[in-house]
């Protein structure tokens, strides 16, 4: 009998030994640590930058280009809000405070105005240039106008094989700031480069190239 009790507890502990290490460890469950979503990157031209007015409206499309405002606006083109960046017009702004290739070492940011492109190469130029020549101010929002001091306006934009010719007249006037030379440059070439099948950029400036205005004392 002793013997028979002693399997007993012996098959009773092995039984019961079983079922112990058959339950499995519920520990806590663990909250996984929340990702850092970093926030987008800003591309040139931004987005949060002043939103000022645009005082003419844009012409219907034609074959010649439109003659220059007769009245200089006394504002920036406005941010179109219907128009996307493909279908705008855009404007270039140097931003003093981002490196890049232009200038003296800057970045160009752009405003998207209320002109939508046309495919007509030389009415969208003229568009854009007219905009930027016609506004008067050395800032718009955070951005500079290298232009500011002049008076010039756009006379003619001839555009084929791939060329583009603008010609522009009146005064160019220089700034105390030197770098406000290359600046210009670089914002005309690279506003005017933005429409496609534009392979080269000729600027002249009362039928002299641009480049020998800008340099002279």
């Amino acid at each position: 009998m002793k013997r028979l009790a002693l399997v007993t507890v012996m098959l009773m502990f092995v039984v019961s030994g079983s079922g112990c290490s058959a339950i499995p460890f519920l520990g806590p469950t663990q909250t996984p640590t929340p990702t850092h979503t970093p926030l987008p990157t800003p591309t040139s031209p931004p987005t949060n930058t002043p939103e000022p007015t645009l005082t003419f409206t844009p012409p219907p499309p034609t074959d010649t280009p439109p003659p220059p405002p007769t009245e200089a606006p006394t504002v920036p083109p406005q941010p179109s809000a219907t128009l996307s960046a493909d279908q705008a017009v855009l404007v270039y702004y140097i931003n003093k405070n981002e490196k890049g290739p232009y200038g003296c070492g800057e970045a160009l940011w752009y405003f998207k105005t209320h002109y939508p492109k046309t495919g007509n190469i030389p009415v969208d130029v003229t568009n854009a240039l007219r905009t930027i020549l016609s506004y008067h101010s050395d800032t718009i929002g955070i951005l500079h106008n290298p232009g500011y001091a002049s008076n010039l306006a756009v006379k003619n934009v001839e555009f084929s094989s791939g060329q583009i010719k603008v010609y522009l007249s009146g005064e160019y006037v220089k700034t105390k700031d030197p770098c406000d030379a290359s600046r210009l440059k670089d914002q005309l070439r690279f506003t005017i480069k933005q429409f496609p099948g534009i392979t080269s950029i000729v600027i002249y400036i009362n039928g002299t190239p641009i480049a020998d205005v800008l340099s002279r004392k």
